[in-house]
């Protein structure tokens, strides 16, 4: 059987013609009459159905909600095009899902002898003979089955010319059957390895996985464990501004809760002293399948004009509601570069355990001027509860503190989008066009730079951004913060190292921070993908995690300097002049790895 290095030789040709749209990370919004149809199915269930009852839904007994015309929306109106002759159109469908879905059989399909294969599934071929005009297809199904169906089209006579139009969803690509093909854009290592020869070279229909979601009924339901409450909760600070002068903040109500403000002044102001007040902007999250809390708001106010290296306090509220969240502080940037310490924390999960080891290393290092994250804040970004955990485990500290993180992949999930995450952090709007704002941004803290950057947008367009603000940065340390790690030995991204690491070495990145792995590695420093003799001449790579880690049993590969793995780590990172020192600590305050740059 040929190599797995073979299909993705031959996957340069077959899916050139939309590896451009994959690098992007391309996301849909859901078929809008299916969406219509499923908002009214899931009220109607809360209307009737307890909990428990919810929980149980089963194949029949969603049906007992959705309405004929419902039904033909359902099997019609998921994925449609219209071609310009006849065609055969082949539903690649995964044989261990079960039941099918509905709509194929009465629609026409026929099973066929024929199968697909990548390295973890097979596929059933369903096909249909269609005539010029519309083509109309259905749901993946009720029980958020992965893999989802992916879709081939063919003349029906050879060599018949064949044009695709008006394909809904449009954002996802157009390629060509056959080996090396990828079908799903948030799994661009998951290549066809056995494609029948009466299907090669058909036109592919792309998709994602995370489309499953889009009718997702069966054991969907969900309930938070923090519902909101007209008092403001769950606050965080963050910067999307000069944080000398500005400071962003942002907190959550329930729905009843329309406006919002912040209160503040200085901390050293006399008693009595007035509050000045700044309005916030509205954000309403939506979770439909969020039994006891499906819609919330999320308020962003961002305070302009501070002194810098100066303490505030706030709070946040609405007056029209009269409910306002207790007082923290915040401090803002030095004027000119000072002493400061920052925190790094790798995957954290939403995991109240992540949360203790937050407060204590707070509580350790009270100096902390702020904390970056590093990715897989939560277990599933699409699931607002998943969220509320995440802050409930740490306002407590991100209230006084700003945290600037990272998309991971579980933040930014199944070819979905990023929209939870990028509605509950206010963040700095400077990513290059054509990429959406607040998915990776840079910031400068003292005389430091910091780049974070995008798992999912192109590697070309983020390096000539980096190189841009690294080239006309007068920064002394700099640094880059990325989820997927450009070294590891489990897993790393070559292609990622031969796109970035010339930038890197060009403009002497001192410091990369990723997690993903769930390891601890500090590399030694490093250029031109070789060790080089002193951090002066290369940048080191480190990965954390910022829960118990999985077991390490291999040696280290040439490039780590320090590696092992198992307990959560958190990482201070203090920076006085030229001189760095990098401590990473366990949950119980040890000290677990030390390093010293000096310039």
């Amino acid at each position: 059987m040929p190599s797995k290095l073979h299909f993705l030789r031959n996957a340069a040709f077959v899916a050139g013609v939309f590896s451009i749209l994959l690098s992007l990370g391309v996301h849909a919004e859901p078929a809008p009459e299916v969406a219509a149809v499923m908002d009214r199915v899931v009220e109607r269930m809360y209307q009737s159905l307890t909990l428990d009852e919810l929980a149980a839904l089963d194949h029949a007994s969603v049906w007992n909600f959705i309405t004929p015309d419902e039904r033909a929306v359902l099997a019609t109106k998921y994925w449609t095009f219209e071609v310009n002759a006849p065609v055969v159109v082949s539903v690649m469908r995964h044989n261990e899902q079960a039941p099918a879905p509905f709509w194929l059989a009465e629609a026409g399909f026929q099973k066929t002898p024929l199968t697909v294969r990548n390295e973890h599934n097979t596929y059933e071929v369903w096909q249909k003979r269609f005539d010029a005009g519309p083509v109309e297809l259905g749901i993946n199904g009720f029980d958020k089955h992965r893999p989802h169906y992916f879709v081939a089209v063919g003349p029906q006579r050879t060599g018949t010319p064949l044009r695709i139009t008006h394909l809904m969803p449009a954002a996802y690509s157009k390629g060509l059957m056959g080996t090396g093909a990828l079908t799903y854009h948030d799994w661009t290592e998951l290549v066809l390895e056995d494609v029948p020869a009466e299907l090669t070279g058909h036109v592919l229909l792309t998709t994602v996985r995370g489309r499953a979601r889009e009718a997702h009924l069966i054991g969907a339901f969900r309930q938070t464990l923090y519902p909101a409450s007209e008092r403001p909760d769950h606050l965080a600070l963050t910067w999307s501004a000069d944080p000398a002068t500005t400071q962003t903040i942002q907190w959550r109500t329930n729905a009843a809760v329309e406006s919002g403000v912040v209160q503040y002044r200085l901390q050293q102001a006399p008693d009595g002293a007035p509050w000045q007040s700044v309005s916030a902007e509205r954000a309403v999250i939506k979770d439909r399948l969020l039994a006891n809390d499906p819609v919330c708001h999320r308020f962003t106010a961002t305070l302009t004009g501070l002194q810098p290296g100066t303490a505030y306090v706030y709070r946040a509220g609405s007056p029209a509601a009269d409910a306002w969240s207790d007082e923290a502080e915040f401090i803002t940037a030095p004027a000119s570069p000072s002493p400061f310490t920052f925190v790094f924390m790798g995957d954290t999960h939403r995991s109240p355990q992540w949360g203790e080891m937050l407060g204590m290393a707070f509580s350790r290092h009270p100096e902390t001027a702020f904390y970056l994250l590093g990715g897989d804040l939560v277990g599933t970004g699409l699931y607002r509860d998943d969220w509320d955990q995440f802050f409930a485990v740490s306002t407590s500290v991100f209230r006084q503190r700003p945290v600037m993180p990272c998309l991971g992949n579980h933040d930014d999930q199944d070819g979905l989008g990023a929209g939870m995450y990028l509605e509950l952090f206010g963040l700095p709007r400077n990513a290059p066009e054509g990429i959406e704002p607040e998915r990776m941004y840079s910031f400068e803290y003292g005389n430091a730079l910091f780049l974070i950057l995008d798992i999912a947008a192109p590697l070309e367009t983020q390096a000539a951004w980096m190189e841009e603000r690294l080239a006309n940065s007068p920064a002394t340390w700099k640094f880059a913060m990325v989820h997927f790690p450009p070294y590891a030995p489990t897993e790393d991204y070559p292609r990622m190292r031969a796109i970035w690491g010339p930038v890197f070495d060009t403009y002497h990145v001192d410091m990369v921070f990723s997690g993903h792995v769930h390891h601890y590695l500090r590399s030694k420093p490093m250029r031109d993908g070789k060790p080089a003799a002193s951090p002066a001449e290369g940048t080191i790579y480190l990965i954390s995690v910022g829960i118990p880690s999985r077991d390490w049993s291999g040696g280290g590969p040439e490039y780590a300097d320090v590696i092992f793995s198992g307990p959560a780590l958190y990482q201070t990172l203090r920076i006085d002049g030229n001189t760095l020192e990098l401590r990473a600590f366990s949950a119980d305050g040890q000290e677990r790895d030390r390093l010293t740059i000096a310039k």
